[in-house]
C-alpha cells in the first residue's frame, strides 16, 4: 500500500480548524481487504523536520503511546524494512510489525506481521505535510477484526472508540512535545543572537 496523495484543496480543508480545535477525524474509506478505517489530522506549530525527528526511532514511541511497550530489532531507527514488536503494558505476548515504506521528513507506513488476539490484520500510514512553517500530521489506520459478524459488533461497541481515543492521545502528545521543543529552541536562539546592551563606562 503506497502513500496516499493529498491535493492542495484537501490540505486547505484539513488546516481550516476552528481556533479552539486541535484535530479533525476525517472521512476514511477502507482499502480493499480491510473492514474499517480511522483517519486523524492534527496541525502542529513546528516545521516538518522538527516533528519528524521525534518519531525517527521506535524506542521513543512509548512517549506517544504509553499504553504500549515497543521493542525494535537493531537500533530502532525508522527505515523501510525495520522490524519491531509491541504489546499492551501488562500483556505477555509481543506482536510483530514491519515498516513497509519510508520517506524521511514526509511519510512512513507499517503493517502487522504477527498474530493478534483481536486484529486479523492492520496497516497504518503517517504523513507529515509542510504548511507555512507548520506541520499537518495525518495518520490513517486500516484494520479488520477477527470473529466475523461478532468482530463487527465489537468494533461498534469497543474497538473503534478505543483506537480513536489512543490515536488522538498520541497525536496531541506529538503536537505538545514538538511545540514545546520549538518554543525552547526559539528562546535559546533569541538569547544567543540578541544584541548585548552594555552600560556606558564612567569617565
Amino acid at each position: 500500500m503506497g502513500p496516499e496523495k493529498y491535493n492542495q484543496e484537501e490540505i486547505h480543508f484539513m488546516t481550516q480548524m476552528p481556533k479552539n480545535t486541535q484535530y479533525k477525524f476525517l472521512k476514511c474509506n477502507p482499502p480493499e481487504g480491510f473492514s474499517h478505517c480511522i483517519r486523524i489530522a492534527v496541525l502542529i506549530n513546528a516545521r516538518v523536520e522538527e516533528v519528524f525527528s521525534l518519531v525517527l526511532n521506535i524506542r521513543n514511541y512509548g512517549i506517544f503511546w504509553p499504553e504500549y511497550e515497543f521493542k525494535p530489532e537493531g537500533d530502532g531507527k525508522l527505515r523501510k524494512g525495520l522490524i519491531y514488536h509491541t504489546r499492551e503494558r501488562g500483556a505477555k505476548k509481543w506482536v510483530k510489525y514491519k515498516i513497509v515504506d519510508f520517506t524521511e521528513d514526509y511519510f512512513y507506513s507499517g503493517e502487522m506481521m504477527g498474530r493478534d488476539a483481536f486484529l486479523k490484520k492492520m496497516q497504518y500510514e503517517h504523513h507529515f505535510i509542510p504548511v507555512d512553517n507548520r506541520t499537518l500530521s495525518v495518520e490513517s489506520v486500516y484494520y479488520t477484526l477477527r470473529y466475523g459478524v461478532v468482530g463487527k459488533i465489537l468494533n461498534l461497541l469497543i474497538a473503534e472508540r478505543t483506537i480513536k481515543r489512543r490515536l488522538l492521545k498520541a497525536h496531541l502528545k506529538l503536537k505538545e512535545v514538538a511545540e514545546k521543543k520549538r518554543s525552547l529552541l526559539s528562546q535559546v536562539n533569541t538569547a544567543l543572537y540578541s544584541p548585548t546592551i552594555t552600560s556606558p563606562t564612567s569617565q
